[in-house]
């Protein structure tokens, strides 16, 4: 295995355990992580419905994650919108070497979580991965 592949590795596997760590945190408690990043917090309502999220931007890292809130307030599922769907191809490849992937259900179950690809029509990347217990 060349050195760029394992650093790729790493990349992922840091990648995954600090979304997952986002699960079930509380938005203060996302906000005061990320405070040096740029962030947009997101009121909908909409007839019966109101959520809350957070967005967080990488510019370096070029992707986005989204998190959405529960009822009660902590964060249920976080989406990683990457600036190119390549990203998205290769933590693909990574989740197919290294998590178990369940064709009934079309998802790969992490130790703390279960990721779904979706696809998405109105962005230039038309892919996105979903992280939720």
């Amino acid at each position: 295995m060349d050195n760029n592949n394992i650093i790729g590795i790493k990349s992922y596997y840091y990648l995954l355990q600090q979304i997952t760590s986002l699960l079930d945190l509380s938005l203060p408690e996302i906000r005061q992580k990320y405070r040096n990043y740029p962030y947009c917090l997101i009121d909908y309502f909409e007839k019966d419905v109101e959520e809350k999220s957070i967005e967080i931007r990488f510019d370096q890292e070029e992707f986005t994650i989204n998190c959405l809130f529960s009822d009660e307030g902590k964060c249920q599922s976080v989406y990683l919108f990457p600036d190119k769907n390549e990203y998205v191809t290769k933590f693909i490849s990574y989740l197919e070497i290294t998590q178990s992937y369940d064709y009934v259900k079309n998802r790969w179950t992490a130790p703390s979580c279960y990721i779904k690809a979706e696809a998405i029509s109105h962005l230039p990347c038309d892919i996105c991965l979903m992280f939720y217990n």
